[in-house]
């Protein structure tokens, strides 16, 4: 089957030029001015965007939070991500005490086999770090998974020491892969949360207070203090505040190789959602930050110390599950639905706001997650012999954000009422048309395993 997109701007996150784009065999096979060869689907992309299928580095499909089970398994959660422009996503599949690497990679596969739409990776999120775990890292490298994730957010038992901290982080740079972090102090977090409980403030607007940025940004500090003794490059997820960036900065200007990643909550978003009388649907964490961060968030992307937008998708359902945490936050599982919005997100309060360029967009969303994430030049970019995984993308069309257009099972989408510039309008895996206009046509288990190689830095 041969796909002929004609009349489009091509845009990567070098450059922007119109051209015709010839998709033989599921890959790219020829960009130039006015290709004339036959095809057997001619898409004209006239006035629109073409951009590289969004890669989404942050997604949990199918997941235990909280003591409960996410609404979106891999059908729903990548329906939503083909309808939204993502055509790749790497899931974090969650060790559970008692078993091994090895039975968790195999589960999150075949939780994924029959189900996903669009293609996907997996990070291994270790529930602890020990001997045996360790041991198992340099397999599951071999076997196409070439990022660990753990989270500093933890106490009791799951709490992870310097000394394990330094271990993982040597292991896992020895094995030829990147260290992900969750970088919270959880045992601050946990200390504040027990205090406000006794003290009977547990209504959403506390959220904050149990999290405070202070906390992000004294366990960013730790992670990258032990990662430059381990001398390993590190992943920061979910950065959400100044305070936090100010750590990644500093370590960037001294030389250290540290990668972090923001979501959109945390640029479109505020913290004065939780006074709402429904402020608990908001809750995610690292909790949302005061108005003025963003902009700080927004400059740390121009300047390069923010690489990554991933969406953080964690869906669940407001009714029986986020509303058990009306009068106490501790009760409500943690994390919301976005996938689907994330493209238009970043083109309408980045783009449009004139904060950065097209090419800044494709880089957040598709081509630094390929690149640091083991799937580059195969995905994150549109080049002759890439996949031919694109968005053709409208950025004049103009919509409100509502449930009514959103594929997640979530009852609800946080960002509800959001009137946005920028709409994607046709979405392509390895040439084949998956979503039009909002509706996907791709099959479940239509979407690839990706084996990723090894880390390599991007910079």
């Amino acid at each position: 089957m041969t796909t002929l997109i004609k009349n489009g701007t091509i845009i990567t996150a070098t450059d922007t030029y119109k051209a015709d784009l010839l998709v033989k065999n599921g890959v790219v096979s020829e960009i130039g001015r006015e290709i004339s060869k036959i095809a057997s689907e001619i898409i004209d992309a006239a006035d629109k965007w073409v951009l590289p299928g969004a890669v989404d580095a942050h997604t949990h499909m199918d997941a235990q939070c909280d003591g409960m089970t996410t609404v979106d398994d891999f059908e729903t959660g990548t329906a939503a991500a083909a309808a939204g422009g993502t055509t790749t996503v790497i899931d974090y599949a969650e060790q559970v005490p008692g078993t091994t690497l090895a039975q968790t990679l195999e589960d999150w596969k075949n939780k994924a086999a029959s189900r996903a739409i669009v293609d996907y990776g997996l990070h291994l999120a270790l529930c602890a770090v020990n001997d045996s775990v360790l041991a198992e890292i340099p397999g599951m490298v071999e076997s196409g998974v070439s990022s660990f994730h753990v989270r500093l957010d933890q106490h009791g038992e799951r709490h992870v020491n310097d000394a394990q901290l330094m271990e993982f982080l040597q292991c896992v740079t020895a094995a030829g892969a990147l260290a992900c972090l969750h970088a919270e102090n959880g045992e601050i977090i946990d200390l504040f949360q027990r205090r406000l409980v006794a003290e009977g403030k547990t209504a959403p607007k506390y959220i904050s207070t149990a999290r405070p940025p202070e906390v992000e940004a004294q366990a960013a500090a730790r992670a990258i203090s032990i990662a430059e003794m381990a001398k390993a490059p590190i992943y920061l997820t979910s950065v959400s505040s100044a305070h936090a960036i100010e750590k990644v900065k500093a370590a960037r200007d001294r030389g250290h190789l540290v990668l972090s990643e923001t979501c959109p909550q945390y640029l479109v978003l505020s913290s004065d959602r939780y006074e709402e009388a429904e402020g608990i649907k908001y809750y995610c964490t690292p909790p949302l930050r005061p108005a003025w961060q963003a902009d700080i968030l927004w400059k740390a992307i121009a300047s390069g110390d923010v690489h990554v937008v991933g969406s953080d998708h964690r869906a669940f359902n407001y009714a029986g599950q986020k509303n058990l945490g009306r009068e106490n936050f501790t009760q409500a599982p943690r994390g919301f639905p976005g996938i689907q919005e994330r493209l238009s997100l970043i083109c309408h309060a980045g783009v449009h706001a004139g904060k950065i360029s097209p090419n800044r967009l494709v880089d957040l969303a598709c081509t630094a997650p390929a690149k640091i994430f083991g799937l580059f030049p195969r995905k994150g970019t549109l080049a002759v012999g890439s996949d031919a995984d694109m968005v053709i993308f409208d950025p004049r069309a103009e919509f409100t954000i509502s449930k009514s257009l959103s594929l997640s099972r979530s009852d609800y989408t946080p960002y509800e009422g959001m009137r946005v510039r920028g709409s994607t309008w046709l979405v392509l895996q390895r040439g084949r048309v998956i979503a039009r206009e909002g509706k996907v046509m791709g099959r479940p288990g239509g979407g690839e395993f990706l084996a990723r190689s090894k880390f390599s830095s991007p910079l």
